[in-house]
């Protein structure tokens, strides 16, 4: 299957800082509308995955990052798991991507990228299940 990757971005601001094992994880916005890893706020929707990290190593909050929308065809770190080009994804409480569960908030299906352990980065074509 060919495709192009293509994920439209915004940038906005940081809760607190991200390293580069951050990338490609699932955000929401928290109560203050500052970027966090999803599954750590109130929210149960994610906005997009996080595509750079923050430059400060004592705290990131006031730093810009770029969020991958999800929209288009963009990577997911995912967590470790059988899900392969075909299945469906959902966000972990941890930002990682995963199999549904019932009441998961499902956000695309896997067109890249083969099952394994956690951290693989998987290319995802975002579009509204739920």
């Amino acid at each position: 299957m060919a495709y192009s990757e293509v994920q439209p971005t915004v940038s906005l601001l940081a809760e607190s800082t991200f390293g580069s094992g951050d990338l490609y994880k699932f955000v929401e916005l928290s109560a203050n509308a500052r970027v966090v890893i999803a599954g750590q706020s109130t929210s149960a929707i994610p906005i997009g995955t996080l595509r750079s990290q923050t430059y400060s190593t004592s705290t990131g909050a006031n730093e810009a990052v770029t969020v991958g929308l999800l929209q288009g065809i963009g990577k997911v770190q995912m967590a470790g798991s059988t899900a392969a080009a075909g299945n469906i994804v959902a966000c972990s409480s941890a930002g990682l991507g995963t199999a549904p569960t019932t009441d998961a908030y499902q956000v695309g299906t896997i067109v890249a990228g083969s099952s394994g352990t956690t951290g693989r980065i998987h290319s995802v074509l975002f579009h509204a299940i739920n």
